[in-house]
């Protein structure tokens, strides 16, 4: 994400739409982990391009702590204003290597979750792949990203998501269609891609 969705934050979470796509994340997460149980209560998650935190604030209740994290200011303004307990909001580019100041916290994560935000990156291949490192051994990562089509465009295929998850070195290895939001007088089909991280992290 970019400093572009400054432009957003004010109104993100008034839009009805992107209330609903966190929401049925969320459902497709309790679904596929068990985010709701009681095992969740130690563990660490990454809310990857966090904007406002409408994911965030649902992980939240179910887990130790969240980092949220986002390379918009004014997104993470928005979070901070929220004082969510056992949350905390950072902005910075990870990938980039913007927040070595707090890298200790930044890695050794049981989940990181990236909400309709991979197919929005430069490079996604990349960026699963740094993000996969910053997982504890048997940590998920988990992406909801919009369908897209073969030939290029909007949004990614699932043959992208199963050779981004692939070459980044996850195992067991899931990609389907969790939902869909119906926009502009069509239905927009969202993808879930997950992952297991298998190896020990140093």
């Amino acid at each position: 994400m970019t400093d572009d969705w400054n432009d957003y934050a004010d109104g993100w979470d008034g839009n009805s739409d992107v209330r609903l796509f966190a929401a049925r994340a969320f459902s497709a997460l309790d679904s596929h982990a068990g985010i709701r149980g009681e095992a969740w209560q130690s563990k660490r998650v990454l809310d990857f391009g966090c904007g406002t935190g409408l994911l965030t604030e649902l992980i939240a209740p179910h887990v130790k702590e969240v980092i949220a994290v986002d390379t918009s200011d004014r997104m993470i303004a928005v979070l901070k204003d929220k004082n969510l307990s056992s949350v905390t909001p950072v902005h910075a580019d990870i990938l980039g290597g913007g927040a070595a100041g707090g890298k200790d916290r930044l890695s050794g994560f049981d989940l990181i979750c990236a909400s309709s935000v991979c197919g929005f990156l430069p490079d996604y291949a990349a960026a699963v792949k740094a993000l996969s490192g910053l997982l504890e051994r048997d940590g998920r990562f988990v992406q909801w990203d919009w369908q897209g089509q073969d030939g290029g465009g909007f949004g990614l295929t699932e043959q992208q998501m199963r050779a981004a998850l692939t070459a980044a070195g996850l195992g067991s290895i899931r990609v389907k269609q969790v939902f869909a939001l119906d926009t502009g007088g069509q239905s927009m089909p969202v993808l879930m891609g997950s992952g297991t991280c298998n190896a020990d992290r140093p």
